[in-house]
C-alpha cells in the first residue's frame, strides 16, 4: 500500500521542481529584456547632441 502513495509522493515532487525550474527561467528571461530594454533606450536618446550654431 505505500508504493501509491510513494509514487504520489514523487509526482508531487517532480512537478513542484518543475515550476520551480519554469519559473527561474522565466525570472532570468525577463531580466535579459529589462537590460536590453535600458540599452535601447539609452541608445535612442543620446545626451544633447545637437549642434549649436
Amino acid at each position: 500500500m505505500t508504493m501509491p502513495i510513494l509514487a504520489t509522493a514523487f509526482m508531487i515532487a517532480a512537478a513542484a521542481m518543475l515550476a520551480m525550474r519554469t519559473a527561474v527561467v522565466a525570472a532570468s528571461r525577463e531580466s535579459i529584456v529589462k537590460k536590453s530594454m535600458v540599452k535601447v533606450r539609452s541608445q535612442r536618446h543620446p545626451a544633447n547632441t545637437k549642434i549649436q550654431g
